[in-house]
Formats: C-alpha cells, structure tokens, sequence
C-alpha cells in the first residue's frame, strides 16, 4: 500500500518530502542537543554557585571563628539568614558531624543532619547533588566541610581535636533554577516556532530549487506524451544545459531523429512497396516471381493477358510451360550461364500460349540474392511483340522497299550490291548489274495521268521479274529507273539474252484501265570484274552504257564500253 502510494508521488513531491522530513530529524536533534547543553551548563553553572555559596560560609564561620562570636547561635543564625538571601538560594544550612558534636556541643536545631542525604555526606565526604522537578525546579547540593592543617592560611586542627581530612560538618545549598529552567522552555518554544518558520521557508525554497531540476523532466514528460498521444515524431525537448539533464534531453531529441528517420524510411519503404504492387498489379508487361527451385509463385495479371494462363493453373509449375520448342538447349544453357554469372539475361524468344499460338516476346530475366548473397528468386518480365515485329517489319520494308512496286528500293540495291562484290572477291565469281530506263513512259504520264503511270510502273515490275532468277534481285530507283542485279553470271552471252528477254517483254502493250500504253525500255550492262570493283563503278557505269543504248535510238542494250 505504502511503496504503491510512494511510486504514485511525482519525482519532485518524492524529494521534498525527503528533503523535508531529513531537515525536521536533523534540526529537531540538533536543537535537542543544543537545549540539552544549554540546561547543562545551567546545572554546571548551578553546581558553581553552591560551592561558592557553600565557600562563602565556610569563609564566614572561619571569620567568627577568628573573632571569637562562633559560639554565638545567635550570631550562626543571624549569617546563615544573610546568606540565604543570597539570589537564586532557595535553603542555606549547615549542619554538625558527631565529632563537632562531641567538642562543641549539638549546636541549634537547624544545625542537625535532616535527612539521610545529610547523613551520607557526613559519613562519605563527598558532595551530593539532586535536581527536582516539581512546581518549581531546584538544585540541591550538599557539600561536606573537610578538617585541614591549612585551610586558607588557617589549621582547622587547631581548635577541633578531630583528624585531618575528616568532615566536620556540612551545607546544604537548594537554589531555585525555576526561572533559568523557564527561560530553557521559552527559548525551546521560540526555536521550534523558528524552525516551523525555516522549514515553512525551506519548503518554498526547496521546491523552487527542485522545480527548477525537475522542470526539464516535466518538460521532457509532456513531449513524450505528446508525442505518444498523436505519434508527431517532429517534437523536441528545448532543454539546455550539459547536466545530466540536458544530456538526457539531447540523447532523447537524437532517439527522436532517429526514429523520425527510421519511420520516414519505413513510410517510403511502405509508398514503395504499394507502388511496386500497384506496378505489378497494373504493368502492361507480364511479371513472374519463381523461387531457387524456378516454380512459379507469383504472376500478375498481364502475365495471364498474355499466355492466356491464371496463377491457378501455372502455380509451383515451371515457365518451361510455356516453351514454344524452336529453341534449342544450346539457347538455354547460354541464357542460365549468363543469368548465374551476370545476374541477369534479356532477349528476344518465341513462346506459346495456352491456346497453342506460338508469339514472340522480349524477356528480361533477373537474379534476386538474399542477404547472404544466395539466389532466392527468379523475376522475369515479358511483353508480347508480335506487334511490334509487324510494325518493324513494315518500317523494314518501307526503308528498303519501293512503295509503289514493292521491290527492293536504292538503299536495298546498294547493300546488295556490296554483298555480292564480297562475296564474288571470296568465290572469283562474276555479276552483272543492268541498269533499265523506260522509253516513252512520260507520254503516257503526260496523256493518261500520274494514276495510270503508277499502274504502268507497277506492270511493270511484275514483267522485269518473271525474267529473272529468285537469286536475282529487280529493284526500282525511283521514276522510271530500274536495276537488275544477275548473280553468278559466266558470260556477258548470259546477260545479253536477259536483257534482250526484258526489252521483248516490255515492249509488249500494256493495258491499263482501258487504256492501251506502248512503251520500251533502254538497257546500260556493267560486269564484275570486267568494269569495276565496287558498287559506285558498277552503277556509273551501267548508267553511262544505258544513255549510250538511248543514243542509238533507244528500246536496245549496250555494254559498257572498253576503251
């Protein structure tokens, strides 16, 4: 009960209360000490003025004793009285031994031991002393009168037949202490009325030095709850001072840094994550999770958009599931090694969907370590490109394709070209490249329309094709320009009966919408090696033997000449 109420007192109340019960003990001793020596030396004071009075008498029996009227009761009595008035003696007797007794006679009444005390400082010859308490306080001392052969310059053995050093008689001294002991209990009451006062002083003081000591606690206490109540971490203690206090309220405001920091981080550790799931969960690219064993775990949606297979059906299965089988082992054990010495592998790979449709995907696959750096999981992430191949394809073409023909336009014919000036170094092998300009193909433009030239243009093609081989390539270079590259050709035989095959067979009549074209075409033929050794010369070359087949009257084929 007592230790639950003590931990219920705030640290302050704890210490004033020590404070002030250690200072009530402490001056509440020290006062009774103080009063305590005090009375003493009251008592010791006391003691002082018996002997003295007691010496006084003794001194004024030895004088009546010197001027013969010691024999006078009346004159011992008529001292005695006078001394008694003496300040603060209460009683003053004196009273024979037996031996006085024997010599002098038994004296006065009053000069006869009363009581056993006296009696006992008689037989002893030691002084007593007794203090009462009663309506009034007192101290009473009885001090025995010693024979002596010198006392003061006076032989007591002299006149009393008696032997040194026993006792002759006695005083009894009683003094009234009342006042003095009156005066202890006045100031006894003023100090405790003084330390009621001080300890009064002492509280208002105590507590000021004690709260400014706590304050800081306090203050440390209300951020911490505040901060408890409504979890704002941005609080501080504004507590100064390199005390033990102060330290505490830095340590506390760093704690709060670092747990303000550690809650930031794992609030974005939180945002991330729920974007990483809002990522997974809405990315147009598929996600599959495996774990070191490569079973599926986790898919996301895309994943099932794609290969047409929900988490049901692909879960703790292999991705191996969806292998389209036109890659070889070769192609995997390349993809694993560079996935287990880099970490991670992208590419292009053909798949299969559930519905048994084999697509082209772009697949990146990554290795996810733990933090003993032991693989732990697989990610891949995948996106169907059929489309994006079609769309690249068709860019393909466009790049390298006539528009209107469809056949393989300059860029196309210059690559080509090259490739077989390579390849006839390597073999020792021999083209040809005939360069064709239709005749007579602006008249139809200019007659028919532009709509009709392009049908013709398109006519034409097809014919310039059906007179080559598949391993030959007809190629358009724009207008009414056209090239034909014949690989692997002996002689220059070959090629005439080609060309000559091209001009009968553009010769022919075109009907177009209707309408009746008659065109020809003009011819110029270079060879490889015979009139050059790189495409440039190749084409220069075809190029001036065509212009020399218009000179001669056009619808012919003329090599380019040897000079």
């Amino acid at each position: 009960m007592i230790a639950r109420w003590w931990g219920s007192l705030s640290i302050q109340i704890k210490l004033m209360l020590l404070i002030q019960v250690s200072l009530v003990i402490i001056l509440a001793f020290a006062q009774r000490w103080v009063m305590s020596s005090f009375e003493d030396k009251i008592i010791e004071s006391a003691k002082v003025r018996a002997f003295e009075a007691a010496d006084g008498i003794i001194n004024g029996m030895n004088m009546l004793m010197l001027t013969g009227q010691i024999g006078d009761p009346k004159v011992r009595a008529l001292f005695i009285e006078k001394m008694g008035k003496s300040q603060g003696i209460k009683e003053l007797r004196i009273f024979r031994a037996e031996q006085v007794k024997k010599q002098f006679g038994v004296g006065l009444p009053e000069e006869q031991p009363k009581d056993a005390i006296d009696q006992s400082v008689l037989d002893t010859g030691k002084p007593y002393f007794e203090r009462r308490k009663a309506e009034t306080h007192t101290l009473r001392v009885v001090i025995p009168f010693i024979a002596s052969h010198d006392f003061r310059g006076t032989d007591c053995l002299a006149c009393h037949n008696v032997q040194e050093g026993s006792v002759n008689g006695a005083a009894n001294v009683v003094l009234d202490l009342t006042d003095e002991i009156d005066m202890i209990a006045t100031i006894n009451q003023w100090l405790w009325l003084g330390q009621l006062v001080l300890q009064i002083i002492l509280f208002f003081v105590i507590d000021t030095l004690i709260g400014a000591f706590t304050r800081p606690v306090a203050k440390l206490e209300e951020v911490m709850t505040a901060m408890q109540a409504d979890g704002d971490l941005s609080r501080r203690v504004d507590i100064q001072g390199a005390d033990e206090i102060g330290r505490m309220a830095l340590a506390f405001n760093a704690l709060a840094d670092s747990l303000q920091k550690s809650v930031s981080l794992v609030k974005e550790g939180q945002d991330k994550l729920k974007l990483s799931a809002q990522v997974f969960v809405n990315s147009a690219e598929a996600i599959v999770i495996t774990d070191i064993d490569n079973n599926i775990i986790q898919i996301n949606k895309a994943f099932t958009d794609i290969t047409g297979y929900s988490l049901d059906e692909v879960i703790g299965k292999n991705p191996r599931i969806l292998k389209s089988g036109q890659q070889g082992a070769d192609f995997y054990r390349e993809m694993w090694d560079s996935l287990l010495s880099k970490g991670s592998w992208q590419g292009e790979i053909m798949d299969r969907r559930k519905s048994g449709e084999i697509y082209p995907k772009w697949l990146s696959i990554a290795v996810v370590r733990n933090e003993q750096g032991a693989v732990s999981n697989y990610i891949a992430l995948f996106s169907d490109i059929t489309e994006r191949r079609a769309s690249f394809e068709r860019i393909q073409h466009l790049a390298h394709y006539d528009a209107l023909t469809h056949l393989p336009n300059r860029a196309l014919l210059n690559d080509l070209i090259d490739v077989a000036v390579a390849g006839a170094k390597r073999t020792h092998a021999k083209f040809a490249v005939i360069f064709l300009d239709l005749d007579r193909f602006k008249n139809v433009n200019d007659t028919m329309g532009h709509h009709v030239g392009d049908i013709l243009l398109q006519a034409v093609a097809e014919r310039l094709q059906k007179c080559v081989r598949e391993s030959d390539t007809v190629a358009r270079l724009g207008g009414d320009e056209f090239v034909i590259l014949l690989n692997n050709v002996n002689e220059e035989n070959d090629v005439a009966l080609v060309a000559q095959k091209v001009i009968d067979l553009i010769g022919k009549p075109f009907m177009i919408a209707g309408y009746q074209a008659d065109i020809g075409c003009s011819i110029g033929i270079s060879m490889y090696p015979t009139h050059g050794s790189d495409r440039f010369t190749l084409l220069r070359q075809a190029d001036a033997a065509m212009y020399l087949a218009k000179e001669k009257g056009r619808n012919n084929f003329q090599f380019f000449p040897q000079y």
